[in-house]
C-alpha cells in the first residue's frame, strides 16, 4: 500500500519547487540573493503562452530588498525564476534594522522617567541633567530587557 504525502516543509528542504511566483529576476550583485525585477502575469502566461511577455531587452537598475544596492544589470544577467534570498547572503544574520536604532517605546519611557526625575529643577545643559538623561535611558533599557524575559 502507497500513501502520498505532501509537506510545503520537506519539499522546501529537499529543493522542490512549491510553485512559487515566477518573474525576471536577476542576482543581486552585492549579496547574491535573487531580486525581481519586472513581475510576470501567471494567468496571462498561462491562457496566452505566446503573448508572454519577453524579458527586458534594455539595461535596469534594480535595488536589492535585502541589501538596499542598487545596481545596472544587462538584458544577459536577467532571468525568468523564483525570488529569494541567497543562503549567502551576509545581511540575513545581521539584526533587523528595528533592532539596531533605539524603540519608540524606548525614547518614551526614557523621556517619562527622565521628566519624573527632573520635576521641578531647571532644565539646562549641565551634568546633572545630562546624567539624570543618561540614567533615564539606562533604566528603561533595563526595563525592556526584563520585560522580554
Amino acid at each position: 500500500m502507497t500513501f502520498s504525502f505532501y509537506s510545503p516543509i520537506i519539499a522546501g528542504m529537499t529543493g522542490l519547487n512549491l510553485g512559487l511566483p515566477k518573474a525576471w529576476v536577476v542576482n543581486c550583485k552585492k549579496c547574491g540573493c535573487t531580486i525581481n525585477c519586472r513581475a510576470i502575469d501567471p494567468q496571462g502566461e498561462h491562457s496566452q503562452p505566446d503573448k508572454a511577455d519577453p524579458p527586458p531587452q534594455d539595461s535596469v537598475i534594480v535595488t536589492c530588498s535585502c541589501c538596499w544596492a542598487a545596481y545596472r544589470y544587462s538584458p544577459a544577467e536577467i532571468f525568468k525564476g523564483s525570488p529569494g534570498p541567497s543562503s549567502s547572503c551576509y545581511d540575513r544574520g545581521k539584526p533587523a534594522k528595528e533592532k539596531q536604532k533605539p524603540s519608540a517605546v524606548l525614547l518614551i519611557a526614557a523621556s517619562l522617567i527622565a521628566a519624573v526625575r527632573l520635576n521641578r529643577e531647571e532644565i539646562k545643559p549641565s551634568p546633572a541633567v545630562h546624567s539624570k538623561i543618561a540614567d533615564s535611558i539606562r533604566l528603561a533599557e533595563m526595563i525592556q530587557a526584563r520585560l522580554r524575559g
